[in-house]
């Protein structure tokens, strides 16, 4: 195995121990177990690569290089699942459903299972099997950006369109992950592409669980100070024209609960408990929870 592809491994499994214990304090945050599920897939697809093919090994060689080939196909189909499911980009779901289906599982299963099984050309289903996988790569970076890009034009909420776009910068190095491969350019490379921008992504996410977390932490305490009316609360809510859901949410950010026990007590991802938080500060024309009080804690 080349060293840079252990120190990958390394590191993912520190990051995966960091992020399972985050996801295990917030287990509402979907988004975070979708890409736990990714983590877990890269860091299969290191240990696959850097392990085969190797002669030394009883296992066929053709055998060792269909696995890495699978494992890193599987990468790939994880990939729309990740933005459409973690995320919800409802736009994503024609690729999430068949496309991965059609233009990635269906030529990998066509030519390393049936043609390579009658022509046994490893050669052969490598120059022609990533022929479409190549090219529907290309169509997926097209199809998730747009996706962003409507997602971001709705909705205007920067914080969910860093992740996105951090998220959508780690999945740049894999179109040219095909050709790679196709020109057999080495473990090296592979590991490079495999890896850059998902530890970028890695890191940002674990800086921002630090920093939402110390900012969440300032703003309660902050709001400690202030005594507050729930009758009054609830009044405005209804004043507002909020949602039974909205108003839920609404009392609790009142209450200086956290987003993630107010996901706890209504049973919701922290994810929802933000749109909610957005739709309630756009009708309460407000920008932070401290004005939210300020507005909803007076009488009118």
């Amino acid at each position: 195995m080349h060293p840079v592809t252990l120190a990958a491994i390394i590191i993912e499994l520190i990051v995966l121990g960091a992020q399972g214990g985050y996801y295990l304090s917030r287990p509402h945050n979907t988004t975070r177990l979708w890409y736990i599920g990714l983590l877990v897939l890269i860091i299969t697809l290191n240990l696959v690569n850097g392990l085969f093919p190797n002669p030394a090994y009883r296992i066929p060689l053709y055998m060792q290089q269909n696995t890495v080939t699978a494992v890193g196909i599987a990468v790939v189909c994880y990939f729309p699942l990740y933005f459409y499911r973690g995320f919800g980009l409802e736009r994503l779901r024609f690729h999430a459903r068949y496309g991965i289906a059609l233009f990635l599982l269906l030529p990998y299963f066509v030519f390393f299972i049936i043609v390579h099984s009658i022509t046994e050309d490893t050669d052969l289903a490598r120059r022609y099997g990533f022929i479409v996988p190549m090219g529907y790569a290309v169509v997926l970076l097209l199809a998730i950006a747009n996706a962003i890009r409507h997602r971001y034009r709705e909705t205007r909420n920067k914080k969910h369109m860093a992740e996105e776009l951090m998220a959508y910068i780690a999945l740049l190095p894999w179109a040219a992950m095909a050709p790679i491969v196709y020109l057999r350019m080495g473990q090296l490379t592979e590991t490079v592409f495999i890896n850059i921008g998902f530890l970028v992504l890695s890191g940002f996410l674990l800086y921002r669980s630090i920093t939402v977390g110390l900012a969440e932490q300032r703003q309660l305490e902050n709001l400690r100070q202030v005594a507050v009316d729930f009758e009054v609360v609830k009044h405005n809510c209804v004043r507002e024209m909020l949602s039974p859901r909205e108003t839920e949410v609404a009392v609790m950010l009142c209450q200086r609960l956290t987003a993630r026990e107010i996901a706890d007590k209504l049973f919701i991802s922290d994810r929802t408990v933000d749109k909610h938080r957005e739709n309630i500060y756009f009708k309460a024309s407000v920008n932070s929870r401290e004005q939210l009080l300020g507005k909803f804690n007076k009488v009118w």
